[in-house]
């Protein structure tokens, strides 16, 4: 219950206007406090030029009325300079609260954004799919493992590795031994220098050919006696 009729704060009526449009009313209330301010300091210098009219005419008591009526001019404008103060206060803090709201509007869109995009997937979805990923790895590769493990023991049995190295050898001999001979090309002989063959018949010394002579008839002589 409020004992003091005020009434409590509550949401904004349906005939409340928007942030923009009491921005715009706050403005042009200050514009008119201004108009306002001008018209009394007009007032003041009236009253003040009135007041010193009186005293050279020695009406003091018209002259204290003036400064009366000065001095109540003045504390008007004193009311409006706080007026005017508390509603570009207000403006301020409307455009901050708008802007601050419209922040929060756009950071909103964006987390709604987020989430979206995320399709409300969440850290522990995120971990359970990494550990499924990583079991159907394991289990391929032991799948793998299985299938591979029969070719994998003929590849370690050492018998037949010896016999297929030795079937190896014998091939490679084999491929050796009936391999075609390499020709090998014959160098061409080196020029010799050698001296011309004579044509012309030796010179035969008279002395020699006739000791030819004698020895034949030697020879034949002795032939003869032996008969």
């Amino acid at each position: 219950m409020n004992l003091f009729g005020r009434k409590k704060a509550g949401g904004p009526s349906a005939g409340s206007t928007s942030p923009a449009e009491t921005i715009l009313q706050l403005r042009n209330t200050v514009e008119t406090l201004e108009k306002r301010q001008i018209h009394l300091d007009k007032k003041i210098e009236q009253q003040l030029g009135e007041a010193k009219q009186k005293m050279a005419k020695k009406d003091k008591r018209g002259a204290l009325y003036c400064l009366k009526r000065k001095k109540m001019y003045e504390a008007e404008i004193e009311k409006i300079n706080g007026a005017r103060l508390t509603l570009e206060q207000q403006m301020i803090a409307i455009e901050g609260t708008v802007t601050n709201s419209e922040t929060i509007k756009a950071m909103t869109a964006g987390k709604e954004a987020m989430a979206k995009a995320r399709g409300n997937v969440t850290v522990d979805d995120v971990g359970e799919l990494m550990d499924d990923i990583t079991d159907e790895v394991e289990q391929a590769n032991d799948i793998a493992s299985a299938i591979s493990a029969p070719a994998n023991e003929v590849l370690d049995d050492e018998e037949l590795l010896n016999e297929l190295n030795e079937m190896e050898e014998l091939e490679l001999e084999s491929q050796l031994l009936d391999a075609p001979a390499v020709p090998v090309a014959e160098q061409p002989a080196a020029a010799l220098d050698l001296p011309a063959v004579p044509t012309a018949q030796p010179d035969v010394p008279v002395s020699s050919a006739l000791e030819d002579a004698d020895t034949k008839a030697l020879r034949e002589l002795e032939a003869a006696m032996a008969l």
